[in-house]
């Protein structure tokens, strides 16, 4: 940033090479330069880490949750400011592009289902996107072939564990992370999502379902803290046992099962295998919490506090986080995989 720059300027919009943000007029959230140690108040923070992009592309392939159908998808590197976009790379004749922002979420019934502008969907992309999120990855371009990412096994284990083997590069563009100057809060009944501001990153998570195993669970965790991490990761996906029929019949999980799903019936677990952690359930909504906020293009800093929250919830406060400061892609056209990365 230029040293002339006025620290207590309220940004309207700002152009940084393929990326736009636009930002709010309330105040809310603040920019700092990492290495000026300025306070701007634009809801970016700008710091003396870089962005980083994928080594080498990473293939998966398996079962869609929801669809039943074989999916894949092979993530590749991007250049600086990308972002992360979806290309339907199975599709013909239409824009294939499908940029990761709280705007183009077409739906959140028991997955995070994106659109672009000329109808083109990718869904379930949630598990994906927290492992991004979780493995320091900015930047991605990401070809799907198939309705939806491939579920695996519930978790973000593999995603996480291929990115590890993959390695990253570090890139030429300051990585740009959220942070509140105020709480933001959004509720629906006894449920919420709030965010305030908070030296440390950190994710409050409460969950509530009373009339099986699951019961009440709560967990505080430190993002920042390879353990957690670890923990997160590989939480699974889950549901109760007389949710399967409504749902199949509804058109939702046709591709769900014991070894991709948790599956509970009143106090017992019908899984052979044991929970792989005594708070999965909670760790699983924090999961799919994360993978949604990264929608908003960039790590949200501050604390976090959820309870009973869902998708809808989460991406509700990605849209209202988006409002306030919004990086968005302006997707031209698909990196080339033998692309020079800057």
């Amino acid at each position: 940033m230029s040293a002339g720059f006025a620290p207590d300027k309220l940004m309207k919009r700002v152009r940084w090479k393929n990326r736009r943000f636009i930002f709010g007029d309330d105040q809310s959230c603040a920019l700092r330069d990492g290495r000026a140690g300025f306070v701007r108040k634009t809801g970016l923070i700008m710091g003396a880490m870089l962005q980083q992009t994928l080594r080498r592309p990473v293939k998966f392939a398996g079962v869609g949750l929801h669809s039943g159908q074989d999916c894949a998808v092979t993530v590749q590197p991007a250049p600086a400011n990308t972002g992360v976009i979806f290309y339907r790379t199975d599709l013909q004749n239409c824009d294939q592009a499908v940029p990761a922002h709280p705007d183009n979420v077409l739906g959140t019934r028991h997955g995070t289902a994106l659109a672009n502008a000329a109808g083109v969907t990718v869904s379930t992309v949630e598990h994906l996107m927290a492992a991004l999120r979780l493995s320091g990855v900015d930047n991605a371009a990401i070809d799907v072939f198939g309705p939806e990412a491939p579920i695996l096994d519930g978790s973000s284990a593999e995603f996480v564990d291929s990115f590890r083997q993959a390695g990253v590069d570090l890139q030429s563009a300051p990585r740009l992370t959220f942070t509140p100057l105020k709480t933001t809060k959004v509720v629906d009944g006894d449920r919420f999502i709030e965010v305030r501001p908070s030296e440390r990153r950190t994710l409050e998570i409460e969950i509530d379902f009373g009339d099986c195993m699951i019961g009440r669970q709560s967990l505080r965790l430190d993002l920042d803290d390879p353990a957690d991490r670890e923990r997160l990761v590989g939480a699974r996906t889950f549901c109760r046992l007389e949710e399967i029929e409504p749902l199949r019949a509804a058109g939702l999980i046709r591709g769900g099962s014991l070894d991709n799903s948790i599956v509970v019936n009143g106090d017992r677990l019908v899984n052979k295998d044991a929970l792989r952690d005594q708070q999965e359930f909670a760790l699983h909504k924090a999961l799919d919490l994360i993978g949604d906020l990264y929608l908003l293009g960039a790590p949200l800093g501050g604390a976090i506090r959820a309870v009973k929250p869902g998708h809808d919830l989460n991406v509700r406060m990605a849209q209202t986080l988006a409002g306030k400061v919004a990086p968005k892609n302006a997707v031209a056209e698909r990196p080339a995989v033998a692309a020079a990365i800057a």
